[in-house]
């Protein structure tokens, strides 16, 4: 049996709380959807201790469902996304570290597979690009710049990083 199963077959077999069990899943989809924009699925409000007490006939603690919530890993994906998006440097590189944990103990035969993983997963939290840089020198002076330079490669080298290639 799973985690679940026990607490499965105590709302099967009884009715009232099949009742406050189904209003509760609705709730926390809900919640989910309206507030956060991650849409939940019914199997995965099992995972939030506060409504199965609930839905047994204790009291709703709202603080502890509200956090049980956001640790669901839909939802904090959701919010490190969000994070990131806004600009949080913090967020940024608690993502990226997340991201290559564990990468030294990969399998030399499966790095494609696993470079892939991480780059799917980088775009979707939306750190596979480098954050953009602040440039406070105008076109106009970094042409006069790359004028000066001798070198033809190099000159080359800079239009390329700086965009006016």
């Amino acid at each position: 049996m799973t985690d679940h199963d026990h607490f499965l077959s105590i709302i099967n077999s009884n009715p009232a709380c099949a009742e406050r069990w189904s209003a509760l899943v609705e709730r926390a989809v809900t919640d989910a959807r309206d507030h956060h924009g991650v849409q939940l699925e019914p199997d995965d409000v099992l995972n939030i201790r506060e409504l199965r007490l609930a839905a047994m006939g204790a009291e709703l603690d709202s603080d502890a469902y509200q956090a049980e919530l956001l640790g669901l890993p839909q939802l904090s994906k959701a919010a490190q996304r969000r994070a990131i998006e806004s600009g949080d440097e913090k967020a940024r590189a608690a993502a990226l570290s997340d991201l290559n944990r564990g990468r030294e103990s990969e399998h030399y035969s499966h790095h494609t597979a696993h470079a892939a993983r991480r780059l799917s997963e980088a775009r979707e939290l939306g750190i596979a690009t480098p954050p953009p840089e602040s440039d406070s020198v105008s076109r106009d002076e970094k042409l006069r710049m790359i004028s000066e330079v001798e070198d033809g490669a190099t000159r080359l080298s800079l239009a390329r990083k700086w965009g006016l290639v």
